[in-house]
């Protein structure tokens, strides 16, 4: 990517994202997700604090299964409330049932309960978070007014959980440096109350019906992927695909590993007691977000193998070095430079995922990596302590930190075969990251796109979008020059590189409102309604929900 196109990029993004904050509803949203994301990565941290005192250091991964088997058990329960009632209201509900968990919580340490009662506190308040995020992503496309906006919401809320990794654990732990645990869950039940303040009132919404009230499906092509074993099916048969699963599997081994060391590490080996856990993750936070910048360096690249191998010899050799150093004042350090590592595996092995994986269940592979996530958290958790129980903690962060490079040695014979045999579609890539609408699209989302979309060569005369027709296409202009008219008034001509046009009918759902036709020979990139409105979204199962509600509606208009 060329420094231009950096430049162009963020001059776009920064357009969009001033769009963004103009709307007072995703303002409104954004600020309270912010809350939110602080206050779970902040409460996480505390908790497991919380056991290391109470009840011991060998107990600490027991309670981080505590809070993640329920959560993850009743996850796509919640996620549904999203799709059945209005969202604003699930959303605000979701925040106030996590005000009166994480209540309980301080009131049970605060009185001094059986740790037993404060740990089921807190796995109430770590299960209710599981309406919150499904809520949140489902709830963003029917707040924004443009598709700009559409897409940068997204893009701001994931900056937002990246800022919350790097808050939540800071603020938890200049809590902790004047105060107790029961004060941080005590400031996290307020914030909760705050941002379930900042949803009311919004605008009604009555679920994924209105993403695509009209689209035509036919039902078995509406049904056929969207099953849970249709993931499954995949990685069983796709030797590729459950290469990489596996390695993103290994990766959240390694999340819930860091979870335990982090707490075991500021007690144990650094000495920097409570505050020290908090400042540790915070800098993984931090890490993090830089890392996820970096990634979009990336975009379009062929060969992702030697990329995916230097982020997790990034994360494995900051784990390593903060072990030799014992440095309460280096250790931070080496904890983000970890995390640069951590961020880009994750957005580099799902880069390479969606190369080798049919793209009609990627979305149900994508849930499954969800689940089998979950399940690499606690065995992590698990694992840590008793490592460090047989050789101590420096022994357990090193085996923690050999886990993903030694992953990607072992499976650099087929990452390097992948790498040849795979064509990216760099041309479309380029001209996707040259649309308002796409430009802050991260690296696998915006090849996604590229890999949907198709090229069209147009003749001088011909008309693109006739107004009053059903919308089913964008149009992205590599090309050429086309004249836009209504009621046979030209309105304007367009020839810029990367100008889309066509978004209207299909984010609201109204015929076309204006004529589009080539003045001169055209290429155009061109993208269905439903790849379009997926895009946009940013929510990996929309595709399958609206295609569900489009099969449904069929069955009782037959």
């Amino acid at each position: 990517m060329t420094v231009a196109r950096s430049r162009r990029r963020l001059a776009m993004s920064t357009r969009v994202v001033r769009a963004v904050l103009r709307n007072r509803a995703l303002r409104r949203v954004e600020a309270a997700y912010l809350l939110f994301t602080a206050v779970e990565y902040g409460t996480w941290v505390t908790i497991l604090l919380y056991a290391y005192r109470a009840t011991g250091p060998g107990t600490v991964g027991v309670v981080a299964l505590v809070q993640l088997v329920p959560a993850a058990f009743l996850a796509p329960f919640a996620a549904s409330l999203a799709d059945r009632f209005d969202r604003g209201t699930v959303l605000m509900g979701g925040y106030l049932l996590q005000a009166v968990a994480y209540g309980a919580t301080a009131v049970g340490m605060l009185g001094g309960a059986p740790p037993i009662l404060v740990y089921a506190c807190a796995a109430a308040a770590a299960t209710a978070l599981g309406v919150t995020r499904p809520t949140q992503g489902s709830l963003v496309p029917s707040l924004a007014r443009t598709p700009e906006e559409l897409t940068a919401a997204n893009g701001i809320s994931g900056t937002v959980e990246g800022a919350g990794l790097l808050l939540g654990p800071l603020v938890a732990a200049a809590i902790l440096a004047v105060g107790q645990a029961d004060h941080v869950f005590i400031a996290g039940a307020a914030a909760c109350v705050v941002a379930a303040l900042l949803v009311t009132r919004l605008p009604r919404t009555n679920g994924a019906a209105n993403l695509l009230p009209s689209l035509d499906v036919d039902d078995a092509t509406a049904t056929r992927h969207v099953g849970p074993l249709a993931g499954l099916r995949v990685i069983a048969t796709n030797r590729d695909t459950r290469l990489v699963v596996a390695v993103l599997g290994l990766r959240m081994v390694v999340s819930g590993a860091m979870d335990i060391l982090f707490v075991l590490l500021a007690l144990d080996v650094l000495r920097t007691g409570n505050p020290g856990a908090g400042v540790l993750n915070a800098a993984l936070g931090l890490g993090t977000v830089l890392g996820g910048a970096a990634t979009f360096a990336l975009v379009g690249r062929q060969r992702l193998a030697p990329a995916l191998a230097i982020s997790a010899g990034t994360l494995g050799v900051g784990l390593l070095l903060v072990v030799g150093s014992g440095s309460p004042a280096l250790a931070p350090i080496l904890v983000g430079v970890a995390g640069v590592g951590y961020a880009a595996c994750d957005i580099v092995g799902r880069t390479i995922l969606q190369r080798v994986t049919d793209d009609e269940v990627l979305a149900r592979v994508l849930g499954l990596i969800e689940g089998l996530g979950d399940a690499g958290l606690a065995l992590g958790s698990v694992a840590v302590p008793i490592l460090a129980a047989v050789g101590g903690v420096p022994v357990a962060l090193m085996a923690a930190a050999l886990v993903l490079p030694a992953a990607v040695a072992l499976a650099w014979h087929d990452l390097t075969r992948i790498d040849r045999m795979v064509l990216v579609p760099v041309r479309a890539i380029a001209l996707l990251g040259a649309d308002d609408v796409f430009a802050p699209l991260p690296a696998p989302q915006l090849e996604t796109v590229a890999r949907r979309a198709r090229w069209l060569a147009v003749d001088a005369g011909t008309t693109i979008i006739q107004q009053g027709d059903v919308g089913d296409e964008y149009y992205i202009l590599e090309s050429g020059r086309v004249r836009i008219s209504q009621a046979g008034r030209t309105l304007q001509e367009v020839e810029a590189y990367g100008t889309g046009f066509g978004e209207i009918a299909l984010l609201h759902d109204v015929l076309r409102t204006a004529t589009v036709a080539a003045d001169a020979p055209c290429v155009l990139l061109v993208l269905g309604r439903a790849d379009f409105l997926e895009a946009v979204t940013g929510h990996e199962q929309a595709h399958s929900t609206v295609h569900r509600v489009a099969s449904e509606r069929r069955g009782t208009t037959a």
